[in-house]
This record gives structure tokens, sequence and C-alpha cells, in this order.
């Protein structure tokens, strides 16, 4: 049984986010167990049930415009305003295949419910599908693409996020190979056309019998080469903060996470924070 952390609704929160502020998530996908082409060792909503799945499970547009126009409605009426509204939820939400369509109707109804200072619209995403022509102009109407890369080797990466290779999600199919993978999402981060931040979540430990750091050594400096050649707008560093189904990971203590932060601006990287 799956016992991660999930979004049981179309909308949830707004919640304090240690990043975002007080952000409004909202889930493009199923309120009852997570799909994604990623599998990764940290995740909250744990580990992968389900390695197929139809369209018919997910939402629709007029499903999550219905959702959030009434949450919204609450809010303004409550006077509580989110500083984001953010694409989250159970697994990766570029993996909906109205996803364009999704994002413009989210930004209309954020627009029109406040015209004059529309909060951020955030997207969490793992990268995988911004070679698309569809996801990456549905990235171009958001405020914030925040878009992650948890390490600087080909082997360490797809350690950590454990690539699914025999992804489907209705019609669509995904064979993602760890071998080919690495470099080619590095080479569309290089080429993405809007500003974006690296998100990267920093740990220690051991999986599989085999230790797994991140954050020290040929690792790091690997890491930092990588962030160099892609040119991220921001970086955002940060630590595990709910149970992992990999259970010998360690969390950061927040001097060590700083530090890590500390090192990056001193190599000359702009807009690096560090969220403990």
């Amino acid at each position: 049984m799956n016992t991660g952390f999930f979004h049981h609704q179309i909308i949830t929160g707004p919640i304090r986010s240690r990043r975002l502020g007080l952000s409004l998530g909202v889930n493009l996908l199923p309120v009852s167990h997570k799909i994604c082409n990623y599998d990764c060792l940290y995740c909250e909503c744990g580990w992968n049930t389900v390695n197929t799945a139809e369209t018919d499970a997910l939402p629709t547009v007029k499903d999550i415009a219905e959702a959030l126009s009434a949450k919204l409605q609450i809010l303004k009426e409550e006077n509580v305003k989110p500083e984001s509204v953010t694409f989250s939820g159970n697994g990766e939400p570029t993996l909906h295949p109205d996803f364009k369509a999704v994002v413009s109707e989210v930004r209309r109804i954020v627009e029109t419910v406040y015209p004059d200072a529309p909060p951020a619209l955030t997207v969490l995403s793992n990268a995988t599908r911004i070679g698309r022509d569809d996801v990456r102009d549905a990235l171009g109407l958001c405020t914030r693409i925040v878009l992650k890369l948890d390490a600087g080797t080909p082997d360490t990466y797809a350690r950590i996020n454990r690539l699914q290779t025999g992804f489907r999600l209705g019609a669509y199919e995904e064979r993602l190979r760890p071998e080919t993978f690495y470099e080619s999402l590095l080479a569309q981060l290089r080429a993405f056309p809007y500003p974006f931040i690296v998100q990267t979540l920093l740990f220690r430990g051991e999986y599989e019998g085999r230790m797994l750091d991140n954050t020290d050594g040929a690792e790091w400096e690997a890491y930092k080469r990588r962030l160099a050649a892609i040119r991220p707008y921001g970086i955002m560093l940060y630590g595990l903060d709910r149970e992992t189904p990999a259970r010998k990971l360690q969390k950061l203590s927040k001097p060590e996470l700083e530090a890590r932060a500390e090192a990056l601006r001193m190599a000359g990287f702009k807009n690096v924070q560090a969220y403990f």
C-alpha cells in the first residue's frame, strides 16, 4: 500500500510553502494515486503504484476551472489572497494531455479574479517534457517555471529519479533511457527559451545497499558545471521535509544546506536560495 502524502482534491490549500509563500495547489492528476514518469527516492507521494493510466482518470479542463473558480471565490470572501497558484500535485503535471489548455484557462481565471495584481502562476516540473512544443508553450504562459535537476552525473541522476522506462498514459507512451536521457535533458534545458529556476533536493543516504550523495565531491562539482552550462535564472536548494519512500535518506542540516547555497553564490550564480 502506498502511504505517501497525496492531494485528495483538484485544488488544495492554500498552504504556507517553504519556497512559494502562500500557495494554492492545482493538481492535474488523479486524487487517489500518483502518475509520474519518474519514481524518485524522496517523493512525498510515495512509490509509483501504476505504470500505466487512462486519461479518463484525469480531471478535465472544465473540472479544473470550476474547482479553481469556486475556491478563489471563497478565498476572496475570506480576504485571503494566495501568493502563488501552483501546478504540482500527485506526479508530473505536464503529463496531463490538455496541459496547455489547462494553463491557459487557469491563467484567465486568476487574472479575472485578481485583475490588478494576480498571484504568480507557478509550475513545478521534472522537466522531462520541455522538448514538446505544446508543453513549452504552456510553460511560457506561467510566471514562475521551476524545473528540477537533482544531480550532476547521469548515474546519480538516474538513481535518484528512477526513470520509468515503460510509462504509458492513454495513447501516450514514453520510454526514457537513463543512458541517453540525461544529456538530452541538459540540451533541452540549455535551449529552453524562457527564464526558469532549477530546483534541487540535496540529501545523502543509502539505497539498495549503495551510498548516494549529491552534496559533495565530484558529484557536487559536476552539478555546478551543469548549472553553468544551462544558465538558470535562479536556483532553489531544499532539503527533505516529509517521509520518503526510500527509508535510509538523510536530511541535511540547515547550516549544511546554506553552505551549499553560499558555495554557489561564491561561484557566481545569482538568485540562489536555500529552503530547510
